[in-house]
């Protein structure tokens, strides 16, 4: 990947003609991740401020004494998409860790030390730059706001059950695919967890389904595919997978 050219694609930059792009391409570079990482945490000092290139990353917030997982994520952040903004902003701390969140994650991250530097030999490209990024850094926030002004008061529970029976039939794929639909809506009322085997061996893998104010729904022998389709229809639009239902004998 040449940085300038990719840079061309990101917000930010699209109000900088070629030889101010050209200038302040030479303060980012590439860097990669594989699931998991964790590139920086709550409290680090903000040295980058960081694009994501391929894949995505979570903003998260960190619990005293607990893993962290997506039940902690404020943000989801995809491609050409900017973060750690707080690099350029005083006092320059990370306010969130970020985390890989797929298989493989490329970033390009531009350096603190050496925008400022860039900022004090062309003012110009300083406050185009920072203009341009104050517009992106309020329109994340506005689309945030919109999000928890339209939060359901509802609480939705959702129990993938674990025994050893249902771990053999394919639970733990299961529980993958929820989590990994979770990770996407930024529905911080959608609760992931696991539990015991409720006795219906025969049919596991079983998922539970509580949404306040409805009726409890176990579903049967589900799969990652069909954990989906329940998330996708169930869990967020509110319409029953009636064909994967467990009936009661």
């Amino acid at each position: 990947m040449i940085v300038r050219d990719f840079l061309k694609n990101v917000d930010i930059f699209k109000v900088l003609d070629d030889d101010q792009l050209a200038s302040i391409a030479s303060s980012f570079h590439e860097k990669e991740y594989k699931q998991g990482d964790k590139l920086f945490k709550e409290g680090d000092q903000a040295s980058h401020i960081w694009i994501v290139a391929e894949g995505r990353v979570d903003l998260r917030f960190d619990l005293p004494g607990r893993s962290t997982s997506v039940e902690t994520t404020i943000s989801a952040i995809s491609e050409l998409m900017v973060f750690g903004w707080s690099g350029l902003v005083p006092p320059h701390e990370y306010t969130l860790s970020a985390y890989c969140e797929t298989k493989s994650l490329k970033v390009v991250r531009g350096s603190r030390e050496s925008l400022t530097t860039l900022f004090q030999e062309n003012p110009r490209v300083g406050y185009l730059f920072m203009s341009n990024l104050i517009k992106v850094v309020g329109k994340r926030f506005q689309q945030l706001q919109a999000l928890t002004s339209s939060m359901p008061i509802s609480q939705t529970k959702v129990t993938v059950h674990m025994g050893t029976c249902g771990i053999v039939a394919g639970a733990r794929e299961v529980m993958t695919a929820l989590l990994e639909e979770k990770s996407k809506t930024d529905r911080p009322d959608i609760k992931i967890k696991s539990s015991g085997c409720i006795g219906k061996c025969r049919e596991e893998p079983n998922v539970t389904v509580e949404i306040d104010g409805k009726e409890t729904v176990i579903y049967r022998k589900v799969n990652a595919n069909k954990a989906r389709q329940i998330f996708g229809n169930h869990i967020l639009k509110g319409e029953v997978m009636a064909d994967y239902v467990l009936i009661e004998e």
